[in-house]
């Protein structure tokens, strides 16, 4: 199972869009953006337009951590909301433990 090229998250559903794979919300999305752009009369790739709308959504601090097995996730949000903490709270927390 692979990533969306534009939102990040697990592709379930999928399909092929100019070079991009995307999951199918985004699919309308970028189906949207490539027709405005073909318009416009502008170069049109799938794949560019999805990366850049991907890196405007994740830019600067967040990062995004790829193939983390299910399982190991469910556990860490489960406990994370167990102890009243964000996933983000439970990454920091692991990081400092990991680096002192």
């Amino acid at each position: 199972m692979g990533l969306c090229d534009m939102c990040g998250k697990h592709l379930e559903g999928s399909e092929q869009i100019g070079g991009a794979i995307v999951c199918r919300l985004c699919g309308v999305d970028l189906r949207i953006e490539m027709d405005k752009l073909h318009a416009e009369g502008k170069p049109v790739n799938g794949l560019k337009i999805a990366r850049e709308i991907f890196r405007k959504t994740y830019s600067g601090g967040d990062y995004l951590v790829r193939d983390v097995p299910a399982g190991l996730v469910n556990k860490a949000l489960s406990r994370a909301d167990k102890d009243g903490d964000s996933l983000r709270d439970l990454t920091v927390k692991a990081m400092q433990a990991y680096v002192e």
